[in-house]
This record gives structure tokens, C-alpha cells and sequence, in this order.
């Protein structure tokens, strides 16, 4: 197989988008995932996409993880931009700055997710960024040319604005998916987070990529 491009794309709920950042155990690396806000768009009718739907899985997580923690109340009933989708396989991005990237990509390129989450635990970081789930790209739509009986399976094509700019990544299932553990690759360095050191005696990223199993949604 020829060589391979992969994007490493930050996707997730934090401080600047939704105002909050999804709990992580620092000890297991157990993790919540919760997608950004959508906004003010409106959705084909049957495919609304909200943070309630979260709500019990992250009652299930917190007593799982002995966390002390509540959903946060500021997103009740508030819809969400459920994207990457790991339930079909898919990640939506805009034809424009790293969307143009997104579009160079070819059958068998990846999409690496992370996100910045909030330790329930006092560790030796505020935040942790970490990896959280890859996608195998087997083809690429522009929402345009997406058949309207696949509109459901992604934050793109779910509202009834669509921009038929977008585009949209179809992944491969048995190669694609969310992490049960997430790969911290992140570290408070000099005054801001940066990607951490490698030391050559430790797994890359690439390897732990490699070896860390996908689960269910």
C-alpha cells in the first residue's frame, strides 16, 4: 500500500465552544466524548441532534469513575453539532482553511480527533489533550453530491441550511472509531500546551495509535 496522510484534527467541547471541558480520568484515561454546539440551525425534522441525548451516558460515566461531577445544566436542551459521528462512520468539515485539507484527502488517509479535557482528579495538569478516536477515510462527498437517504448520518447534512460546499468524510467502519482509553498527547510547556516530548526509550504515537482498540460509541 502506498503511503498514507493523516490529519490531526482538534473536534470537541471546550472552553471557547460550548463553554466546558469534557471530564477525563487522569489515572485511566477514561473519558467522555461531547461534540461541539451546532448553533442556530434547523434540523431536517427526526435527525435533531441535542446534548440531552448525552445525559444519561454521562450519569453512567461519572458513577463509573466515583466522579462528583453534574451534567453541566447550561447545555440542557441545547442542540449539538454531532460531528465526528463514530455511530456512521463520518466527519464533516467546510471547503475552506483546514476543510481544504480534509479534501486533498484519498482512500486509506486518516483523520487523528483530540480534544482538550478537564481531570476529575488533581493531576499535573489543568487540561490534558488527548486523542480520542481516528477515522480511515474510504470516500469523500461534497454535501452537494451526498444522496439524500444518507442525509442522517451526518452534522452536515442533518439541517435543512445545508452549504453544499461542505464536505463530507465517509469513514471505514472496521478501521475507524472512537477509543475506549484516550492517548494523552499534550502537555502545559513554557507557558502554553504543546505536544508532548517523545523520549526515545517510549512508544510513539503512531505505535500507540496503532495498538489501542476502538469502541462502541
Amino acid at each position: 500500500m502506498k503511503d498514507r496522510k493523516g490529519l490531526l484534527m482538534r473536534v470537541g467541547i471546550d472552553k471557547t465552544d460550548g463553554e466546558y471541558n469534557a471530564p477525563i480520568n487522569p489515572s485511566t484515561n477514561d473519558y467522555i466524548y461531547m461534540p461541539i454546539l451546532q448553533g442556530k440551525d434547523d434540523f431536517i425534522p427526526g435527525m435533531k441532534t441535542s446534548y440531552n441525548d448525552l445525559s444519561s451516558y454521562f450519569e453512567s460515566w461519572s458513577q463509573r469513575n466515583n466522579a462528583d461531577i453534574q451534567f453541566p445544566q447550561h447545555l440542557n436542551n441545547k442542540t449539538c453539532h454531532l460531528g465526528p459521528d463514530f455511530e456512521f462512520s463520518t466527519y464533516g468539515d467546510q471547503a475552506t482553511g483546514r476543510g481544504l485539507r480534509v479534501a486533498d484527502l484519498k482512500e486509506w488517509d486518516f483523520l487523528a480527533f483530540f480534544a482538550s479535557f478537564k481531570p476529575i482528579n488533581k493531576c499535573d495538569h489543568n487540561l490534558i489533550y488527548a486523542l480520542y478516536g481516528i477515522m480511515v477515510v474510504d470516500k469523500i462527498f461534497k454535501v452537494s453530491d451526498m444522496p439524500e437517504n444518507e442525509y442522517h448520518k451526518n452534522a452536515h447534512t442533518r439541517i435543512m441550511n445545508r452549504n453544499g460546499d461542505h464536505l463530507v468524510v465517509f469513514a471505514k467502519p472496521s478501521l475507524s472509531g472512537r477509543f475506549d482509553r484516550a492517548i494523552p498527547i499534550g502537555e502545559f510547556r513554557n507557558r502554553s500546551y504543546r505536544v508532548k516530548n517523545e523520549r526515545s526509550n517510549r512508544p510513539s504515537v503512531a505505535m500507540r495509535l496503532k495498538e489501542t482498540r476502538c469502541g462502541e460509541t
